[in-house]
């Protein structure tokens, strides 16, 4: 008797089988499976168990279990980068997955709890309850803190009408036709399970025209964006070729490189010399080479010794004899107040056939604003204090923030570019920074590699792909280890690479206006 009661108290705690269903719903639609069109009906289960929920504490207990497991199942790969990055154990790395899955999806812990109420009021059966509902958890979407500021809206890349909503408002809009589509849902399901024998099929009428008409609504509008960017394609007078190199450095090499091992340096830098020597051997006329973050190794024209000395000024004297503008990844170092600080930086260096071979090339950087916390610094710890911890920690100062650089061109005046590097590109509001300063090519660098080929790459790629249709710009994204591409102001995806392997890629880039999102 008493083991029975026992379980049945345990059981209380437990996620229910409504819970599990939308977790295994959710993470299916996502990275690295991608079977999209479940996040249409992935909160439904959920819903249900929430109803079935006769206490507050019962319905806030359900919505933390839907935030951890999405958290263990859609973003796993956290362990792993965690270990390779940072190298640390296999328990470090469950440490710090648990600890992201306790916060990952937050705006779900806070929905639950004002759905619950809700449903408490009266159950969602007006247009006005679906919108007020749907509203209510976009903005609590919106506004809650998120390391990858990852949403739902975002599984929506993968059908091209709906997620051209962002053109219109960003991802908060896909997010919304997501919470929208599934409210609707969970009213038409009710609406059917509560019916009576005589009420008939009239009455089911108001609940299918709100699930029905909204997603209708929502495929016309994307559907019209869509063709509003086409055209604008169309009509682009201006193009430029670009190239891009993915080298597939593997981390055991990385690791050899960061810790100043001339040799590694040399392996590392050479590969993508060769891949760039035979990208630039295509009969098309390249205007401009990108090679990912950090692909030069080490700081780059500030020397720290004779043989980081020696590899700069033969990589000078390559790009003054390519004569192609190439845009990479390396670090800036700045020496003040007896104290150096170390920025992860984008530089563009364009050289001039005529110049003398002593004499450096051109260059412009820009150093990156938006940090990575844990893998880029500590938030409220110093280096030394971080350094006794984890000795291969990264410990990085941030820069001004976004800011173009300008690529001189042979026809129709220079190109400005909106550089961002890798954990930039997953803020809408940093694209928009650019868009707003006249940028007319976004230049992504990013390294994923430190994650394997398990969601987090592909999550990263379709952030970068949404920046560019928010804004009606196009993008070159150069990555280490994948996934690179071209990516078109309607999204999509030319010259995409394949994931660990190494890659040469050039496209013609249309250039056109960026919009107002």
């Amino acid at each position: 008797m008493r083991s029975g009661t026992t379980t049945k108290r345990m059981a209380r705690y437990l996620p229910r089988l409504g819970t599990l269903t939308s977790s295994a719903l959710i993470v299916l639609a996502m990275p690295p499976v991608e079977w999209s069109f479940l996040v249409f009906v992935g909160l439904l289960p959920w819903f249900f168990s929430l109803k079935g929920c006769k206490t507050l504490s019962s319905a806030l207990l359900q919505s933390l279990w839907l935030n951890i497991l999405l958290g263990f199942g859609g973003a796993f790969w956290v362990a792993l980068g965690t270990q390779r990055y940072l190298s640390v154990g296999a328990p470090a790395g469950a440490l710090a997955l648990l600890l992201h899955s306790l916060v990952h999806q937050g705006q779900l812990v806070l929905f639950g709890m004002l759905f619950w109420k809700a449903l408490r009021a009266a159950a969602p059966q007006t247009l006005m309850r679906v919108l007020g509902l749907a509203s209510l958890y976009t903005g609590l979407d919106w506004v809650t803190p998120k390391l990858f500021h990852d949403s739902l809206g975002m599984i929506l890349y993968a059908y091209p009408e709906l997620r051209h909503l962002a053109a219109l408002g960003g991802v908060p809009l896909l997010t919304f036709a997501v919470a929208l589509v599934n409210l609707a849902s969970y009213s038409w399901l009710t609406g059917l399970i509560d019916r009576k024998p005589e009420d008939g099929f009239a009455a089911m009428a108001g609940p299918s025209l709100r699930l029905v008409l909204p997603f209708a609504g929502f495929v016309l509008l994307g559907s019209f964006q869509l063709a509003q960017t086409k055209e604008a394609l169309k009509a682009s007078s201006r193009s430029l070729r670009v190239g891009f190199v993915q080298g597939n450095i593997d981390n055991a090499l990385r690791r050899r490189v960061a810790d100043a091992d001339p040799d590694a340096a040399r392996t590392s830098l050479e590969r993508y010399l060769s891949g760039t020597q035979r990208l630039s051997s295509s009969p098309e006329t390249l205007e401009l080479i990108v090679w990912p973050e950090a692909s030069y190794p080490g700081i780059f024209r500030k020397p720290e010794n004779e043989g980081q000395l020696t590899l700069n000024l033969a990589f000078d004297r390559f790009i003054a004899d390519l004569a192609v503008p190439i845009a990479f990844g390396a670090y800036d170092r700045e020496d003040s107040a007896g104290r150096r600080r170390l920025r992860n930086a984008l530089y563009l260096v364009t050289p001039t056939r005529e110049q003398p071979a002593k004499q450096l090339s051109p260059m412009q950087v820009y150093h990156k604003a938006t940090l990575f916390p844990v893998g880029e610094y500590f938030p409220m710890l110093d280096e030394a204090t971080v350094r006794r911890w984890l000795p291969n920690s990264t410990h990085l100062s941030s820069g001004d923030g976004p800011s173009l650089l300008e690529l001189s061109v042979s026809k129709g005046g220079p190109v400005l570019l909106g550089p961002s590097i890798c954990y930039e590109d997953v803020s809408a509001t940093h694209a928009r920074s650019l868009a707003m300063l006249g940028a007319d090519l976004l230049i992504n660098i990013s390294n994923d590699s430190w994650f394997g080929d398990h969601g987090a790459a592909r999550w990263h790629l379709i952030a970068a792909a949404l920046r560019s249709v928010e804004t009606g710009l196009p993008q070159v994204r150069a990555t280490n280890s994948g996934y690179s591409a071209f990516i078109l102001p309607t999204g999509e995806l030319h010259e995409l690479t394949r994931f660990d392997e190494s890659a040469e890629r050039s496209f013609e880039l249309p250039l056109v206006s960026a919009r107002p999102t």
